[in-house]
């Protein structure tokens, strides 16, 4: 029996964890690494939701690592910067102002007159610090991989490349190459800077992924360079043993979402609650579930307030099999309006592997040109509306509940497609072959 090799892989980005999609991706395609191959600075604080089972070995930026533009280092709370093992005490937070509203709307006022000035991506960087260095040529790693999102992590992993001469692996979750930038008035200036630097970035990198593959179809045009699709893993067999296979109704049409509420979608879940009201206006019939790590957000708070939805925390991903196969329907929604399309038109939404396994039927609003409503629609895996206004998401909504063939047929379809091409062993053992350059 030949033995897997596997590489020692330098971490840039957030923590892992079971909550965002691209902390449960990480999760799952590093899920089978010896945890000593695998080490982790974070971007982000790791009090929040750090997950120390794939990987015990972080460090934190904090505030000697993360050069915040004045007067935001005065504002924000300071996290303490360095090694952290297996211990969420060690990144204590001193002097957290931002607790108070009176601070969070000087915060915003400040950040809002940073970025529409321009001056912010001028003066925040991410530093490379003695002790950050020190660490890293201890760990010694064989290959560099970041989930990089922004104009200074691009910085910050070409500054490690630069030092440790090691090979890099860039993943790629949303198309923010061409929408992070916010309007300024040095909005031009800073859309070819980032646009330079994450080029040079590419030009420098040993292997070069994607979340899909619309997107690495994309890439290939856009940077002429070939990125390998890697997206949300599942084990089917954790998941088979909970999946829907029985469509009655009973009782009250019950329809879930789970994830992120904000970015890209908040608009169209929105749309979707006001729909459903107006459903049980004439029959109360539906009933939609949130989950959401967003629960405590205005546009949560804004949802919530209406009528026969109900907004939730997040829920461990470990029970999402139980979760899901209690529902009746599961949304996945997009925004239509420009910026959220530029944003997630390249994407597949971590949790789709997820749902498609389920057995339970998937409704998709989105834009006809994302690459999840054309995915969804060539491979029949859910039912999806492209047309963003009410009434054709309310037929949708009121067609799914009186047609249990349409939803055997969806769903059933779904779990094949998800079984044939999202299986973990498979997508696993592929992503360790490219980070160990053998593929």
């Amino acid at each position: 029996m030949v033995l897997k090799e596997f590489p020692k892989v330098l971490i840039i980005g957030m923590p892992f964890n079971k909550i965002n999609g691209g902390g449960i991706t990480m999760s799952n395609l590093f899920e089978e690494w010896p945890k000593e191959n695998l080490a982790l600075i974070s971007t982000s604080n790791i009090r929040i939701n750090a997950d120390f089972s794939i990987c015990d070995n972080y460090f934190q930026l904090g505030y000697k690592g993360k050069l915040h533009p004045f007067p935001l280092n005065i504002l924000l709370p300071k996290i303490q910067c360095g090694p952290i093992k297996n211990d969420f005490q060690s990144p204590s937070i001193e002097n957290n102002q931002l607790s108070g509203g009176k601070y969070k709307q000087i915060y915003q006022i400040i950040y809002k007159i940073l970025i529409f000035t321009g001056l912010y991506n001028l003066l925040y960087r991410l530093k490379v610090t003695k002790e950050l260095i020190d660490w890293i040529f201890d760990f010694n790693p064989d290959i560099i991989y970041s989930q990089l999102a922004s104009l200074e992590s691009i910085k910050l992993v070409k500054d490690i490349q630069s030092i440790t001469k090691k090979p890099v692996s860039i993943h790629i979750m949303d198309d923010w190459p061409v929408s992070i930038n916010k309007p300024s008035i040095l909005y031009f200036y800073w859309k070819k800077k980032i646009d330079d630097e994450f080029r040079d970035l590419i030009s420098k990198s040993r292997v070069l992924m994607s979340i899909s593959q619309g997107m690495s179809d994309e890439y290939l045009k856009r940077y002429n360079r070939k990125f390998q699709p890697f997206h949300n893993p599942i084990a089917a067999n954790k998941w088979l043993p909970y999946s829907k296979t029985s469509w009655e109704i009973k009782g009250r049409f019950r329809i879930l979402y789970t994830g992120r509420l904000g970015v890209a979608n908040s608009r169209s879940i929105l749309l979707i609650a006001k729909v459903i009201n107006q459903l049980n206006i004439h029959s109360a019939d539906y009933l939609i579930d949130i989950y959401t790590p967003d629960y405590q957000s205005k546009q949560a708070r804004e949802v919530a307030a209406i009528d026969g939805i109900n907004v939730s925390k997040p829920v461990e991903n470990n029970l999402m099999p139980v979760l899901l196969s209690g529902y009746d329907l599961l949304i996945l929604p997009l925004d239509f309006d420009r910026h959220s399309v530029r944003f997630a038109k390249f994407s597949m939404p971590t949790k789709a592997s997820e749902y498609m396994i389920s057995g339970v039927p998937i409704l998709i609003f989105a834009n006809g040109s994302t690459y999840l409503a054309r995915h969804a629609e060539e491979n029949k895996w859910a039912f999806v509306v492209s047309d963003n206004n009410e009434n054709s998401l309310a037929s949708a909504i009121i067609l799914l509940k009186s047609d249990m063939d349409l939803r055997k047929r969806i769903a059933e379809t779904a779990v094949a497609y998800a079984t044939h091409n999202e299986e973990s062993v498979i997508v696993k053992e592929d992503f360790r072959k490219c980070l160990n350059f053998e593929m």
